[in-house]
């Protein structure tokens, strides 16, 4: 065999070989161009922050079990600065109000985290003898609690002034249903002795303002 002749056929080896790995290159170039592409229509999103939500409509005044809350990642644009990202931190607590499903925890929604009453003021419970009367309520509303005895036949306001804070969730013990609904209000200390003597020897019931 002539010099020439090998000399062709290592010049037609290499050029088999670099259209080979020409072919392997393009593949490859492609596959990276695909990728990019993807990576362009799908941007990484936007900052996410973890959070306690509310599984289901909870009504006020609902003690709050660890089937009522969730862990869910929304958008920090979106979230509350005050909300509660530890579970642990609702659960056992109680609303202060309704709260939606989905609708994010927050310290103003837990009523046992509440620090925020004036000073010389309490929180005491009012049972209304009306439960239609009760349900009409809304927390932060201002209403006047009158009392009644209907064995003197007398009727006078006990507190003036009165905020609601929260509509408990109606309990129901074997028997049935509990006589009256309990609300809770802000009151003075007086006002609260006022209310519990009034309970003890009539009815009671609110007047909105």
């Amino acid at each position: 065999m002539s010099q020439s002749t090998s000399a062709r056929r290592r010049v037609r080896s290499l050029a088999r070989a670099f259209s080979w790995h020409r072919r392997k290159l393009a593949v490859v170039a492609a596959v990276l161009a695909v990728l990019t592409g993807v990576a362009a229509v799908n941007p990484e999103g936007p900052p996410t922050r973890r959070v306690v939500r509310a599984s289901s409509q909870l009504p006020g005044g609902a003690v709050i079990r660890a089937g009522d809350v969730e862990l869910t990642d929304i958008p920090s644009s979106a979230t509350p600065v005050t909300a509660i990202g530890d579970p642990a931190e609702v659960i056992g607590s109680m609303l202060a109000g309704p709260v939606a499903e989905g609708q994010v925890i927050t310290p103003l929604d837990l009523l046992a985290d509440r620090s925020t009453l004036p000073a010389g003021r309490v929180i005491a419970p009012l049972r209304l003898a009306d439960i239609d009367l009760a349900g009409l309520l809304r927390p932060g509303e201002i209403v006047d609690v009158m009392g009644a005895d209907a064995q003197a036949g007398t009727a006078a306001v006990v507190a003036s002034g009165v905020r609601v804070v929260t509509i408990p969730a109606a309990e129901t013990a074997d028997t049935g249903p509990r006589s009256g609904a309990l609300v809770l209000v802000e009151v003075t200390p007086a006002e609260a002795a006022a209310l519990a003597r009034a309970a003890v020897s009539g009815t009671l019931t609110v007047l909105w303002r």
